[in-house]
């Protein structure tokens, strides 16, 4: 949550922790509720295939929709081209959505906070 309120208009680790977190963690419990019945994974058998999936597509799709909108509006000057920062953002992504499956903690404060400490070291 800091470094979302310190870093959301400035840097893109605000942006990516946010979007990883409202758009990955919400549409991987919507689309693993849905389509995630039959194919649980083996060692975390309350998280799917399916809700990970979501996870990792829609934290990409949003994280770097941000960030493009952000370079577009002028509001942020990216210090990578997008297709860098869309592969650095993917791999993030990919990440927290493996770190999300952790049987320990609880992903509202794992999730965040990875996403913003991936994107402090990969995107700034």
């Amino acid at each position: 949550l800091t470094s979302i309120l310190a870093f959301w208009r400035n840097s893109p680790v605000g942006i990516v922790a946010l979007s990883t977190m409202a758009a990955g963690d919400g549409m991987a419990d919507i689309v693993g509720r849905r389509l995630g019945k039959n194919n649980k994974w083996f060692f975390s058998p309350s998280k799917s295939i399916a809700g990970s999936l979501a996870f990792w597509v829609f934290s990409t799709m949003f994280s770097v929709g941000l960030l493009l909108w952000f370079n577009f509006t002028g509001c942020m000057t990216l210090p990578y081209s997008m297709a860098e920062m869309a592969m650095r953002t993917t791999l993030i992504s990919a990440v927290c959505s493996m770190i999300e499956l952790q049987p320990y903690g609880d992903d509202n404060w794992t999730v965040p906070v990875s996403a913003a400490v991936l994107s402090q070291l990969f995107l700034t």
